[in-house]
This record gives structure tokens, sequence and C-alpha cells, in this order.
């Protein structure tokens, strides 16, 4: 069951990229130590001419088309307290018979980003850097989260690039996809008026460690003192413009997922009750108005009882079965 769980919570996000040509490919990656820090790593077109890659590493990632117009998709994440740099060393790829590589600020997929539209500091127009012709782009290319996306179509022989990945320490991380089913993440908003999500690529069980969302402080003998108000369930309802949304769906951008449950107040030692969510993509989103230094701290783990989750993503349920 367990192994049916993780293979359809995987193909959920990608099965749209999957059936129009390109797949998670790794084995086609032949790596070799460089002489610099960084190892150099081939990208190639697997046996079935399929082109997505998805990479967690640091390196000179260097891909040269076989003259196939295929789209190809270039996915990297790194740690959540990491944003992505892509520095090209070299680039070739003719402006003619429709070649064009774009850098995006996130993750894009069958029209839906990471992070989502209104909660991304750049607009939409912005996200995107898209070059084509002989000359390097000369600028960095710095992502504002942990992951970055380049997507190219090379469609002349022997043409390509090498762009150089690396990973720059985020004083103040918003946005972030996890790797990992399973651990502990606080999300903050930094006293800013933002809205940040930490998305995780599979069915998940979330429980509150701590939350001081729309807390209020109180002055007491010339200190001030946060009031615990203990968790409040419905706030957005309720008018408050701070909250936090526990989410599920099946595509990358948060707001397009449905609400399992949505809470506010401080609480520093709340009850272990669990929010279950059965979707391929769960997410946590945090909601700031920018009146108060808001934070949450959840645990997540893989959701192996599905008897009463929260929130249920029926196209799940039926790749599962």
């Amino acid at each position: 069951m367990l192994t049916n769980i993780l293979l359809a919570t995987l193909a959920m996000v990608f099965v749209e990229i999957v059936n129009s040509s390109p797949i998670i490919q790794t084995s086609s990656l032949q790596k070799k130590r460089s002489p610099s820090k960084l190892d150099v790593i081939t990208l190639e077109h697997d046996e079935t001419g399929k082109c997505i890659y998805v990479k967690s590493d640091e390196g000179v990632y260097s891909f040269t088309s076989p003259g196939s117009h295929q789209v190809c998709g270039f996915y990297v994440i790194a740690d959540p307290q990491h944003a992505v740099h892509f520095t090209f060393h070299e680039f070739k790829v003719s402006c003619e018979n429709g070649g064009l590589l774009s850098v995006v600020d996130g993750w894009e997929l069958n029209g839906q980003f990471f992070p989502g539209t209104e909660d991304h500091p750049k607009t939409e127009d912005h996200r995107f850097a898209e070059y084509c012709g002989q000359n390097r782009p000369w600028k960095t290319q710095v992502s504002s989260q942990n992951v970055g996306l380049l997507e190219f179509r090379i469609p002349t022989k022997g043409e390509g690039f090498a762009v150089a990945v690396e990973f720059v320490p985020n004083p103040k991380p918003c946005n972030a996809v996890l790797q990992q089913p399973s651990g502990v993440y606080t999300l903050r908003n930094y006293g800013q008026r933002v809205n940040c999500t930490m998305s995780i690529i599979f069915p998940e069980t979330f429980q509150i460690l701590a939350s001081s969302v729309g807390s209020q402080s109180m002055p007491i003998t010339g200190r001030t003192m946060d009031v615990e108000t203990g968790i409040v369930k419905k706030c957005k309802k309720l008018g408050s413009e701070d909250y936090v949304e526990v989410r599920g769906g099946d595509g990358l951008d948060p707001s397009m997922m449905s609400v399992a449950e949505d809470f506010c107040g401080m609480d520093s030692v709340p009850g272990r009750s669990s929010v279950d969510v059965a979707c391929g993509n769960s997410a946590v989103r945090l909601v700031s108005s920018g009146k108060f230094e808001n934070s949450v701290t959840v645990s997540f783990d893989l959701l192996m009882d599905w008897g009463s989750p929260a929130l249920v993503c029926p196209t799940l349920l039926e790749a599962v079965n």
C-alpha cells in the first residue's frame, strides 16, 4: 500500500509533463569530478527522448541538444534555508526554429506556479527571464526561494548550455518545497505583509507544535507580554487578516488547493490533534497582514492512516486504487 501511495503521489504532480514527453530522469546523468569545487554533470535525453531532470545538488550542468524539438525542464531544489543561483558559463541557443531558454523564479507545472502568483514577491512577468542567441547571459539569476527552474527547447543539434547551480544562504526564507515527507518546520513572516508556504509533494499528517499568529501583546509593569489565546479555528471566516491554512491539492499553486483547516492565535504548547491531508501535494500557508510577528511550527509525517482525513483529493485515491 505504501509503495502505491508514494508512486501515486509523485505521479499526481508530474503526470501531465510525463504524458506530454518528459519524466524525472536521473539514471542518464553522467557525473565526473571537475578541477573546480563544482562537479560537472551532463544532462542527456533518456532512451525514449524525454528530458525532465530534478536535482538537489550544486554543480555545473551541461546540455547539448541531439537535434530534438522536445521541450525540456531542469527542476532544482535546495534546502529550505537556501536560494538557488544560476550562472551561465556557456550558451548557444539559436533563436531560429523556436529555440529558447527560460529561467523561472520558482517551479511551474501545467500553468501553476510555486510559490503561487499572489504569494510571490515578484509579479508573474518578472519571474521569467528568456534568452536565445549566441551571447551568454551575463547576470546571475537568483531565485526568491529554494526552488528554481530552467525550461528550454533547443532544436539545433550540437547547441546547448552550461550553467553553474549554487545554493546560497537565504537569511529570511518564506516559501519552500520540502524534500522529505517527515520532519519539523517553522514558517515566519518576519513582521512583513507576506504569505509564506511550506509545500510537500506527499499526502501528509500535520500537528501544530507552536503558534503565534495574530497574537496581541499586553503592557505589564513597563514591559509587554504576549497573551496566549489558544488555537482559534476558522479565523478567516471570523475576519482575521492573519491565519494559517492547511491545504491540499494536485497542483503546485497553494492558493488553488482546497483548505482542510485554518487557525490562528497563540499557544506555546497546543494540543496534539492532527490534520490529515490525503492529496498529492500538501501545504501549510501562513497569511500575514504585516501587523504582527507571526510564526507557526508544525510537525509533518507521511499519511499512513487513511481512515478519516480532513481533506481527500479524489484523483489521488483513484491513482492509488
